[in-house]
């Protein structure tokens, strides 16, 4: 990566942004796409990590067996707070001190390190929660570190552990507006992400205006993911633009793109991936009901136990996977900003891509250090061509 500069602004207005966020729980979606959807919070962590010079490891986790709650302290003094709506076991509170001493900006990586795989939907609740309570501890930390230049929500969402947090800092002498973004649901149940990418909805959009996010160029990052036909026409990880024509800021995706090709880094750009299709989730979320309600029909008339198991399988796979496609956005925001949660007008998305070898062995995506070095570099190449 080529040297950079990067401080704390003292200005109050920004010329691009750089937004990102985890959804908490979010690892399956339908037809086998599988993600690690902590990239964007990882990497705008990062970022606020090198100029608030914050340690985010984890220092320590409680659980209390009886209340199901998760407390997660980082050594700068961060802390974060979930609760797994089914208790949690004496062992799996064994298996979360494994998180200690991790990097606490890698979400998903550290929880799946303590539990091995994990579920949304209310499936897995304890890694979820975990990861939820991680998250807001590294943000926690931001805040405490430096609470005049880093702004957050107070508001609490209703049944949601949503919070956010930003900053403007100067990179490479240039004002830009960070925005961190966690969404999940209470009780470890999985992924709810209204509040994902740019959208600007009540607190948030209050934050954003307050970090000089106000119709500026916008990077969205996203995750690092298995997206069946374009990962099965790769060989090797490599970066997604995506900004759809007529809709999005193509500029800025074509200077993304731009930055990769300098980094020697490999990447592929989409122009008409985020189309605005009416009813398109609302139509999804139909789809698979149908699917629940035929296997439901299917087991109200068998006698045969291995008949009964075999449709509850099929079911729990529905629900641990293929839901995180409906469920983690409401039906008619999804007509506006798709799946990226990418306002009309000023964004473009960045993800990284995994390859077909990479997830059958790993079956779960996980960040590494260098794929958030791959992103800082390209992201950070792109902002002095968008001036």
């Amino acid at each position: 990566m080529k040297d950079y500069t990067i401080t704390i602004s003292e200005k109050t207005k920004s010329e691009i942004a750089i937004v990102g966020h985890v959804g908490v729980g979010h690892v399956h979606s339908h037809s086998s796409f599988v993600q690690d959807d902590s990239a964007g919070f990882a990497v705008v962590a990062s970022l606020m990590r090198e100029i608030l010079k914050v340690d985010t490891r984890i220092k320590y986790i409680k659980g209390d067996l009886l209340k199901g709650d998760i407390v997660v302290e980082t050594y700068e003094g961060g802390i974060g707070r979930t609760f797994c709506r089914r208790g949690i076991t004496p062992m799996e509170l064994e298996l979360m001190d494994r998180a200690i001493d991790e990097d606490g900006i890698y979400t998903q990586r550290t929880a799946i390190k303590a539990f091995g795989r994990m579920y949304g939907q209310g499936v897995m609740e304890t890694p979820v929660a975990l990861q939820g309570a991680i998250a807001l501890a590294v943000l926690d930390s931001f805040y405490k570190k430096n609470p005049n230049k880093v702004h957050i929500t107070s508001q609490k969402y209703s049944g949601r552990i949503d919070k956010m947090a930003g900053m403007i800092a100067d990179i490479n002498g240039i004002p830009v507006s960070l925005l961190l973004n966690i969404n999940g649901s209470e009780g470890g149940i999985g992924p709810n992400e209204d509040n994902e990418g740019n959208t600007a909805i009540g607190v948030k959009g209050e934050l954003m205006k307050s970090i000089g996010i106000d119709n500026i160029p916008t990077i969205i990052v996203e995750s690092k993911a298995y997206i069946p036909k374009a990962s099965d026409n790769i060989e090797e990880l490599t970066f997604l633009f995506r900004a759809q024509e007529g809709i999005d800021n193509l500029f800025l995706a074509k200077v993304l793109s731009k930055a990769a090709e300098e980094a020697e880094l490999p990447y592929i750009y989409f122009t008409n991936s985020l189309p605005q299709e009416e009813g398109q989730l609302a139509k999804a979320t139909v789809d698979f009901a149908n699917k629940i309600i035929k296997l439901a029909e299917e087991l109200k008339i068998v006698d045969d136990s291995t008949d009964k198991v075999e449709i509850l399988a099929d079911m729990a796979r529905l629900i641990s996977e293929d839901a995180g496609g409906v469920t983690f956005m409401s039906n008619s925001l999804h007509e506006v900003v798709r799946s990226p949660g990418i306002v009309p007008g000023n964004a473009s998305v960045i993800s990284l891509l995994v390859p077909t070898k990479y997830i059958k062995y790993w079956k779960i995506p996980m960040l590494s250090v260098n794929d958030i070095n791959g992103y800082k570099e390209i992201i950070i190449g792109a902002i002095g061509k968008v001036r």
